[in-house]
């Protein structure tokens, strides 16, 4: 039987591509301005407005002694919060898929068909696994953190995972892959140990294998390490240490970091972990060369460095696990790319419908929380600019509270009722306000999930 050309391998995949970003550019449309996104509006330096590049400059030269070493995304994070909010969508929209792109790149090699059904499956354990999807999706402040710091890493270790395929050589490459290390070096603190951990393996393996390995993987270890060292060294992270000061001893604090560590992969990469075990049995079984072992082992040696890696932090957020499931999700990607599938593409193929439909009834759970917040921000918003023009500048509101992991604002600290809160100031002085509080938290029904102790803010009905 012929073939149709309408549901070709290559017209399966760039429609499922198109459909994705579509769905994520309403989503990011319908997030709001949350938490920090108000702060980031304003410069370090001089606590004024940003008004241009110059501003953001000057405001992350300060920030970077003060404060963080991230000073390439904060730059860009504090840059887009001065741009029209459409022009962030698009961005973080093809970001997004970029990164799950770059994946399916570097498990799959640049000569191999495409393959729809390992795209889908990179997709659905982006959005499925991650424990808060819209703070490192969705959220502005948190998607220059987490996801384009995923993106830059993975854009500096994808020419090594090409290199495993298939060698080549470039006379250009080495200056370019110095400049994409230099990038995801610079980018995360552990996303970035991830990245060095892989660098360094690729290069180990094939001295160890071949005797020597192409000047350019030196050159892009080089950039990487030299990021890293300025995200690291950073005058800012040593400041912000000395105010919290630990008092446990050495053994209790580093014990306590490990056990916290282990728990983030228990508790959201467990599923992930199970099926790269059952993966790579499977791709043993089929006795493949070396290389093919060795490129999902080296994936996920990246991913438990990059979970690892928070033992050095005295917090570990459920959001600072975006590097590492992006990692361990490549290492799965890497076995599935390379197992024979013939015999496996009907369970494969099962599974994937399976739960395509599992994360569809999530996306309509999910879709219903990121509209419902929206339009609660909208409506505070609309009062508060109401109360402005009547000349109020002391003004009391109300703090929303979502229900989803997909949603930006879940977990994320709104409008507080201490007027003097961190939180509470920075939205006070975005919209040039002496003081705004919270006298309430509101929320919305929400199927199996309103929470009686929380007030909706609707009309009674019998009213």
């Amino acid at each position: 039987m012929k073939k149709s050309k309408f549901l070709s391998p290559a017209r399966l995949f760039w429609g499922g591509t198109a459909a994705v970003g579509a769905l994520m550019l309403v989503f990011n449309c319908l997030t709001p301005f949350v938490a920090d996104d108000f702060t980031f509006a304003f410069s370090f330096r001089t606590g004024q407005p940003l008004k241009g590049i110059v501003d953001v400059l000057e405001s992350q030269i300060h920030h970077y002694f003060t404060w963080s070493g991230r000073f390439i995304l904060k730059a860009l994070a504090q840059w887009f919060t001065v741009q029209p909010k459409l022009l962030f969508n698009i961005f973080n929209t093809l970001v997004y898929l970029g990164l799950a792109l770059l994946v399916y790149l570097g498990a799959k090699g640049r000569k191999a068909e495409k393959d729809p059904m390992l795209l889908v499956l990179i997709f659905l354990s982006f959005w499925m696994v991650a424990p808060v999807f819209g703070q490192t999706n969705l959220w502005m402040c948190g998607s220059f953190n987490y996801l384009w710091a995923s993106f830059f890493c993975f854009a500096a270790a994808v020419p090594y995972l090409l290199y495993l395929h298939a060698p080549f050589s470039c006379r250009w490459l080495c200056a370019a892959v110095f400049f994409l290390g230099l990038l995801g070096g610079w980018s995360s603190e552990n996303t970035s140990a991830g990245l060095l951990v892989l660098i360094v393996l690729v290069i180990a393996w094939l001295l160890l294998t071949d005797k020597k390995a192409p000047l350019w993987m030196f050159t892009g270890f080089a950039g990487s390490l030299a990021g890293f060292a300025l995200l690291i060294l950073a005058p800012g992270n040593y400041q912000r240490q000395d105010t919290a000061p630990d008092s446990r001893g050495f053994l209790t604090i580093l014990s306590t970091r490990f056990l916290t560590a282990l728990n983030m992969l228990w508790e959201h990469g467990l599923a992930l972990l199970l099926i790269f075990a059952v993966l790579y049995w499977l791709l043993w079984l089929q006795k493949p060369g070396a290389k093919q072992l060795f490129l999902p082992i080296a994936l996920l040696l990246a991913g438990l460095g990059a979970n690892f890696a928070m033992i050095l932090s005295p917090v570990y957020y459920p959001r600072s696990s975006h590097g590492v499931f992006v990692f361990l999700t490549a290492a799965c990607a890497a076995c599935l790319a390379q197992l024979n599938t013939k015999s496996l593409h009907p369970l494969l193929g099962a599974c994937t419908v399976c739960l395509t439909v599992v994360a569809c009834f999530q996306v309509l759970y999910a879709g219903y929380d990121i509209l419902s917040f929206s339009m609660m921000h909208k409506t505070r918003e609309a009062l508060i600019l109401n109360q402005i023009e009547q000349g109020k500048t002391v003004i009391e509101s109300y703090s929303i509270e979502p229900y989803t992991r997909w949603c930006a604002g879940y977990g994320l600290p709104d409008l507080r009722a201490d007027a003097d809160n961190w939180i509470s100031k920075d939205m006070a002085r975005y919209y040039g306000l002496e003081s705004l509080y919270s006298t309430e938290v509101r929320t919305y029904p929400f199927p199996g999930r309103t929470n009686d102790a929380f007030i909706t803010g609707l009309p009674n009905p019998s009213e």
